[in-house]
Parts: structure tokens; C-alpha cells; sequence
């Protein structure tokens, strides 16, 4: 048996490769120095040891706040090791007819429809590329929707691109069902590649959170992912798959369907989730705010006709909710 075959498991259609962080292109910072100060350290000395850069506290007083909120706390790094979920992938927005679609109560308005994403989306000003975008959730529980099905999918995740491109950057946690036992784990993708899930993060259902992406060329990004629940944390850059570069033409919180063996998923019940400190921000200093995105309404076939699964609620600046709804 060659050592290929046995980093391989494959379960339906998904085939489970456990891969190096070489093989997949990621790097690792260094790890700070006992007693390292995040808040009085220097730019570079934040770069090399995996901070994410300091907002100017005038410019962007809520990013400033925001991030010495976080690097303050304690948290134990871990080195990350990967496992590439080939047959499953995130991907791009699909779009929905939204004439089929009933409309949403007024407190929860939806610009646009999809089959598989659910959220909102700030797209760049002209003249410039979004560049980095954050949020915190709470990892939702999964239920059954009893729709006759096996297995149902959910994941909520932030990221670059993906809505006016064939390209997408992003992170996130998986909240599914598959054949009746909950899958709950971290993981990244940069489309057109699979999903790359996390063995070594442990996450469950009610932790908090947090992950920040940030574009450091169209082809390498740094991804900073927190569970403030366990306080552990991840940091390390991806590179961009052969022919793949950020458009960096819009920013993104999403709850989603995924696709597994080049099928759409059927949603699972995932109640709500709620996306807070839901900020991005562009290339040339601008602020952009997930409340004054175009909110985006999962709308899946039930009985031959399009119908709301996953509504989205601007509820306020850096704060918006995605709300099941029964099938």
C-alpha cells in the first residue's frame, strides 16, 4: 500500500486526503517570544509572529477596538493539521430566480436569492479591492429539517470574492448531519480547490468564533481563526491554487449549503446564527460594515417551487442574523 493510500479514507463522495501543510501550499509564522506584547509591538514584529496588522486607531476607531480586544487575550496556538475533503466544496454564489421566491417579513429584507449561500455581501468601492474581512459567530447545533433525507450540510464561514467571480477565499465551521451523526469541524477553502478541513481544532456546537482573512497579494492571504470558547487559535498563509486569483471585487458572512460529489446539499437546521463584529475593510483605508450589504436569501425547491431557507436580518452595524426557516 503506498503512503498515499494510506493518508486516504473515502466515506460516499468524499475523499478524505491527510495532507501536508507543504502539499497545500501553507505556511506558518514564528511563534512569539515568552512575554511578547501584541498591544507595543512593532509592525513587523506583528507580521512575523502571526498578529493580524494594528488599525489605525483615528481612522478606524471599531477595527482598533476590535483588535486589541483580541490580541489582549491568551490563547494557545496550534500548528495545524489539514485534511483535504476531495468531492466537497463551497464555492461561489449560485443565484435563484427571485420571482419564485416569496418575500421575507419586512424585518428581514433580501436583495437577492441563491441555492446556496445565505447572508450579506459588501462589494468594493470603485477603484479599489477588499483586502481583509472578520467576524464572530456561534457554532450552531444541527438538527434534522425532516425532509426524507440522510444526510443535510450547513456551514457559516466569512470571505473574499465569490459573488461577481469564479474565485473565493474563505473560512469557517461545518455544522451538518451525515447519515444521522453531527459533523461539526473547522476548515478553509480557495475555490477551485476542496474543502481543507482542521483534524487537530476541536470545535463544537455553542463555541464562539472568530476568524479573520486577510488578502496579502491576489494570490497569498493569511487566515487568523479563534475558538474563544477553548481559547486555542490557528494562524498561517494559503496560497492560491494553479490559475486561481483574488478579484477582490466583494466581501462576505455566509451560512451555506456546500456541494458534495458535484451535488447541491440540502440545508440542515441550523436555527440561527448570528455574524458580529461583521467588518471589512479595502486596499485604499475604507471601512465596510455587513449591515449595509446586499442581503442574500438561500431559497431551495420544496414540492416544485422555490421557497426561503435561510433568511438574513440586517440587524445593525457589524451585526446581522441568518434565521432558518422550516421546510
Amino acid at each position: 500500500m503506498t503512503e498515499t493510500a494510506e493518508r486516504t479514507v473515502i466515506v460516499g463522495d468524499i475523499r478524505a486526503e491527510r495532507l501536508s501543510a507543504q502539499e497545500l501550499g501553507v505556511g506558518f509564522f514564528e511563534p512569539p517570544p515568552p512575554g511578547f506584547d501584541p498591544i507595543s509591538a512593532a509592525s513587523r514584529e506583528l507580521l512575523t509572529y502571526g498578529y493580524p496588522a494594528r488599525p489605525d486607531a483615528a481612522t478606524h476607531p471599531a477595527q482598533r477596538v476590535q483588535w486589541e480586544r483580541r490580541v489582549a487575550r491568551s490563547y494557545t496556538r496550534i500548528e495545524p493539521e489539514f485534511v483535504r475533503n476531495v468531492g466537497k466544496v463551497h464555492g461561489p454564489v449560485r443565484r435563484a430566480s427571485a420571482a419564485s421566491v416569496p418575500p421575507p417579513p419586512a424585518s428581514a429584507p433580501a436583495n437577492a436569492t441563491s441555492t446556496n449561500w445565505s447572508g450579506s455581501v459588501v462589494f468594493a468601492s470603485a477603484g479599489t479591492t477588499c483586502s481583509w474581512i472578520a467576524g464572530e459567530w456561534t457554532v450552531p447545533d444541527p438538527c434534522d429539517p425532516l425532509g426524507g433525507e440522510s444526510s443535510y450540510y450547513s456551514a457559516a464561514w466569512v470571505g473574499l470574492d465569490g459573488d461577481g467571480s469564479n474565485d473565493v477565499l474563505q473560512a469557517g465551521t461545518e455544522s451538518s448531519l451525515i447519515d444521522g451523526s453531527r459533523s461539526i469541524y473547522a476548515w478553509w477553502e480557495w475555490y477551485p480547490d476542496h474543502e481543507i478541513a482542521v483534524s487537530n481544532f476541536p470545535v463544537t456546537a455553542g463555541d464562539l468564533i472568530f476568524c479573520l482573512i486577510r488578502a496579502d497579494t491576489t494570490t497569498t492571504a493569511s487566515i487568523y481563526l479563534t475558538n474563544d470558547t477553548t481559547a486555542q487559535q490557528l494562524a498561517f498563509t494559503v496560497t492560491a491554487p494553479d490559475g486561481a486569483w483574488l478579484k477582490g471585487n466583494c466581501a462576505e458572512w455566509i451560512v451555506e449549503a456546500p456541494s458534495v460529489g458535484g451535488r447541491a446539499t440540502t440545508l440542515s437546521d441550523y436555527g440561527v446564527v448570528y455574524f458580529d463584529d461583521a467588518l471589512a475593510g479595502e486596499r485604499n483605508g475604507g471601512s465596510l460594515d455587513a449591515f449595509t450589504g446586499s442581503a442574500i436569501t438561500l431559497a431551495s425547491g420544496v414540492s416544485g417551487a422555490d421557497r426561503p431557507l435561510s433568511v438574513p436580518t440586517m440587524e445593525k452595524s457589524r451585526l446581522i442574523k441568518l434565521s432558518y426557516r422550516e421546510m
